[in-house]
């Protein structure tokens, strides 16, 4: 399958618009806010080195990365190229405001970097941790008009045109994906591999989940899981085979997606979108059948706008609230993340908006994370820009824990006891390689093979056998016969000690999500007691049966009691992780 064309061309002020890089109306602000940036025009401006570093995820689980959109002609024509930021290298950028704020992140993408090229440093290891069993996120977040919608999905109109140059990183991402679908079939025909994708859309509007494959379906409700994790309940999945098809399913859902229009932009996502696919391989090896499966999310946010600038009333202005408080969780969630990645202990507010919650595995969970800050150069948009590039500094210090979803057949203690079978039967070859044992120690040769009395097959030989009972010594037989037989034990008591680990952790996990519900539940407990005292003053209150003055010392008396046993709750907390630790 051939990949997307890298061949770059101009973009026309129309696309432009079309695919999230839209004129701003705004007017400058006043000189004294901003420095007068001389910077040369876009054609001759000097490009940095834009690579992806190969060990980056080896070590890391999120990754950032900023991505500067181009100016429109409006805004050349009004401001010349004064720009609110300047580039310093392929990693750095500084904010042109009083006082100067310079960035360093991950890997900074200025214009002249096309959509191939974004795809080659962060589509491409996206496809290659999901292929490994990782739950992986792309999401691009950003100011409205800072080009979100072109980098997520760009040209997907028509379902055929792949080799269009503005086409996004989703279409890109799943062409991808389904030739080194095709690549691995191809080299593991012995082990009988298959895939299976199933792919959902859906949108948040004024925090109602609403399925873009079926429209029928609104205000559908996420569920927690411990085997599943985070999911939405009755969502629409499509299973899918190729990329067309899901193109077929990203252009039916965009169709029904909200878009308006504002002083900002011409086309405005009024709400957030996530793009999943479930991706389960299953094969077998050395008789056991494994079974691996990674979630992947690609998520286009709604862009963070304030009402002056966009005009927004009625609709839209109910619309920009919604958006606002869920992007402000967001940040909370983040922030939080990061003071407890700093050995603080604060509750992270996942629950407090749909976005945030759908999210929770992406950040801080089990998955590796791909954030693309959209920004806009344009002194008019510099608060905005600034803004975005806190927010993703802060992003740059959460920390995920992925692990490799993989399974094997069989429940633990079956998977124990054949451990250690296998590890007598190791011990079994190893003295056999090293000098021979007594073939009438039958309770060894029955646990290391398997086999009916007369005789057995040692595996990774081909029809060699030899009488079990024949009161010989074994050591006759040939030593690298052995050895292949050796290495084929030490694989399969591999995948048996991997598949344990993946149980005992899905184990733990599923006990500490026990335990934070059961947390969660005392807490609730304990502040319904005190509203309920509360309600009960007010009404002696109201009826004359306690004076104002009581009934203020008993609320104060019971803040109090509210605030100690929130501090028990944070010590005890606090003892339990120093006693994992």
């Amino acid at each position: 399958m051939p990949l997307i064309s890298s061949i770059s061309e101009p973009a026309t002020e129309s696309s432009r618009s079309r695919f999230g890089y839209h004129q701003n109306q705004q007017p400058e602000p006043p000189s004294s806010q901003m420095k007068r940036s001389s910077s040369p025009d876009i054609s001759t401006a000097r490009s940095f080195e834009f690579q992806e570093d190969p060990s980056f995820w080896k070590e890391h689980n999120v990754q950032v990365i900023i991505r500067l959109r181009p100016l429109s002609s409006s805004e050349l024509s009004t401001q010349g190229n004064n720009r609110c930021v300047k580039q310093d290298s392929s990693q750095s950028i500084t904010w042109n405001g009083h006082p100067e704020s310079r960035f360093t992140f991950d890997l900074v993408a200025d214009e002249n970097v096309s959509q191939e090229m974004l795809f080659k440093v962060a589509g491409v290891r996206l496809v290659e941790n999901c292929m490994e069993g990782y739950n992986s996120c792309m999401f691009a977040y950003g100011q409205t008009g800072s080009g979100k919608t072109h980098t997520m999905l760009g040209d997907i109109e028509g379902g055929a045109r792949r080799h269009s140059v503005n086409c996004g990183m989703t279409p890109r991402v799943f062409e991808y994906l389904f030739s080194r679908i095709q690549k691995d079939k191809d080299a593991r025909r012995e082990e009988k591999l298959k895939f299976t994708c199933r792919c959902s859309f859906l949108e948040i509007y004024n925090e109602q989940i609403l399925d873009l494959l079926d429209p029928s379906s609104v205000n559908l409700q996420i569920r927690e899981d411990s085997k599943k994790g985070v999911y939405v309940e009755n969502l629409t999945e499509v299973e899918v085979s190729s990329a067309r098809d899901v193109i077929q399913q990203l252009i039916q859902g965009a169709a029904n997606r909200k878009v308006a229009s504002t002083n900002m932009n011409h086309a405005s996502s009024r709400s957030h979108s996530v793009f999943t696919c479930i991706i389960e391989s299953k094969w077998e090896s050395q008789g056991v059948t494994h079974h691996r499966f990674a979630r992947l999310n690609l998520v286009d946010l709604a862009g963070s706008e304030r009402q002056k600038s966009s005009g927004a009333e009625g609709e839209r202005l109910k619309e920009a609230t919604n958006i606002n408080k869920s992007l402000s969780t967001l940040g909370l969630v983040i922030m939080n993340l990061v003071s407890v990645s700093n050995g603080k202990s604060l509750h992270v507010p996942y629950r407090d908006s749909k976005l945030t919650f759908l999210l929770q595995d992406s950040l801080g969970g089990n998955a590796k994370t791909i954030i693309i800050a959209n920004v806009s150069p344009s002194t008019s948009c510099s608060l905005e820009t600034l803004s975005t590039l806190k927010f993703a500094q802060r992003a740059k210090f959460i920390k995920n824990h992925a692990i490799v979803n993989e399974d094997a057949s069989g429940d633990v203690l079956a998977l124990r006891i054949e451990n250690q079978n296998l590890k007598k039967e190791v011990s079994h070859l190893r003295s056999l390689v090293t000098g021979g044992v007594e073939s009438n120690d039958s309770d060894i040769l029955s646990l290391a093979f398997p086999v009916s009395p007369g005789s057995f097959k040692l595996d990774g030989l081909r029809g060699f056998s030899t009488p079990l009972m024949s009161g010989k010594k074994m050591s006759h037989l040939p030593k690298k016969e052995y050895e292949v037989a050796l290495v084929g034990a030490f694989r399969r008591e591999k995948d048996k000690d991997t598949a344990i680990q993946a149980l005992t952790a899905e184990n733990q996990a599923a006990l500490q999500l026990a335990k934070h519900r059961e947390d969660e539940i005392q807490g609730l407990k304990m502040r319904l007691r005190f509203r309920e005292a509360g309600i009960k003053r007010l009404e002696a209150v109201a009826s004359g049966k306690m004076s104002a003055e009581i009934h203020l010392l008993k609320e104060k008396e019971e803040y109090l009691k509210e605030i100690e046993e929130g501090e028990r709750e944070r010590m005890t907390e606090q003892i339990l992780i120093l006693e994992n630790k």
